[in-house]
């Protein structure tokens, strides 16, 4: 995969720039007009810094490798320091089935993040044969970190290709996954680009990508898919629903390559069928890159900007002035301070 880097500088400096504001709404039936879940008890939102129409982190990851060859390639170590730096500024990870609907369990000040990996790679994910993960693998060293940080919860979201994990079928390592409270998403069987793709050929691809899925694990519910590469099919709405030899697929979420950070579920400009990512990736000190490093940086630097619960289920909370962020729904749960 390869960024279009001057359209993803531009994008990511819009979504930090305007934050939540504008925008087109979310579909019906397709995003967050639920509130948030939380674990926590109910505090005063000021006390925390509430502002739940903040930017939350979408993080895209595809390989790791001790000598990473090209910028979608990061070292183990690179993943670990990452898991802690998320860590140590208050950030929780959660699914992009949980974004996508509104329902982030987060406790009172901390923030959501979201970790995504593309393609089924083998460095991401095996088992050993006695059925224990992989500890060098990327889902192994989040398994580790998290056993050492509590409440940091160890899931991802997984969009899956064919043949995941380069391990046949992959079913155990798929249901292995399920069983932990990671979320399957679509990316096609063979990683076809959509915007090369005929009608029936993007239909094809995305329902023999969830055959993969549904193989191994029969009674899953796949919401969310991203694109390979980044492209738009020529007929987007195919992307969200369609149907190949007698089989439906509807997503709620799609989710693109790179760009900032997205907008909150309950403002205005959040649009499940466009929900930015954020490729990982590490400071360039040359220019910036717009990976994770230099967003991460940005959000530490403005903190005002990001997403942080308020422990309340029933609410969403903001400062008074975000007011006009707010989604055209969400009126009646509004708690600004």
């Amino acid at each position: 995969m390869r960024l279009r880097s001057t359209w993803i500088a531009a994008a990511a400096l819009v979504v930090l720039a305007v934050g939540c504001a504008g925008g087109p709404s979310p579909p019906s039936g397709a995003s967050g007009a639920a509130v948030t879940t939380s674990t926590t008890a109910p505090v005063d939102p000021a006390a925390v810094k509430a502002n739940e129409l903040g930017v939350v982190p979408v993080l895209m990851y595809h390989r790791l490798s001790a000598t990473p060859k090209d910028e979608y390639e990061r070292t183990p170590d690179d993943f670990r320091a990452e898991l802690g730096r998320l860590y140590d500024s208050g950030y929780t990870p959660v699914l992009a089935r949980d974004l996508v609907s509104g329902r982030l369990d987060v406790p009172a000040g901390k923030s959501p993040v979201v970790l995504t990996f593309d393609d089924t790679t083998v460095s991401q994910y095996r088992l050993h044969p006695d059925g224990t993960v992989a500890p060098d693998t990327a889902i192994g060293i989040l398994l580790d970190f998290a056993s050492t940080h509590p409440g940091f919860t160890p899931v991802a979201t997984m969009f899956v290709n064919g043949n995941p994990f380069k391990a046949g079928a992959g079913k155990a390592e798929l249901q292995d996954l399920v069983r932990r409270g990671f979320e399957l998403g679509a990316h096609t069987r063979t990683h076809q680009n959509l915007g090369l793709a005929d009608p029936e050929a993007v239909q094809r691809e995305l329902v023999e990508g969830l055959r993969v899925i549904s193989n191994a694990v029969p009674d899953a519910k796949v919401v969310t898919m991203a694109l390979p590469f980044g492209a738009h099919a020529k007929n987007r709405a195919l992307e969200r629903e369609g149907t190949w030899d007698g089989q439906s697929y509807s997503f709620n979420a799609v989710l693109l390559v790179g760009s900032g950070p997205s907008p909150s579920p309950f403002g205005a400009a959040f649009d499940p069928l466009n929900v930015p990512r954020i490729r990982s990736s590490a400071s360039d000190p040359l220019k910036p890159n717009y990976g994770s490093a230099f967003w991460l940086d940005t959000l530490d630097k403005h903190p005002e900007r990001r997403y942080v619960s308020d422990g309340d289920p029933d609410r969403v909370s903001f400062p008074a002035a975000e007011q006009s962020k707010l989604g055209p729904d969400l009126q009646g749960q509004a708690r600004p301070y």
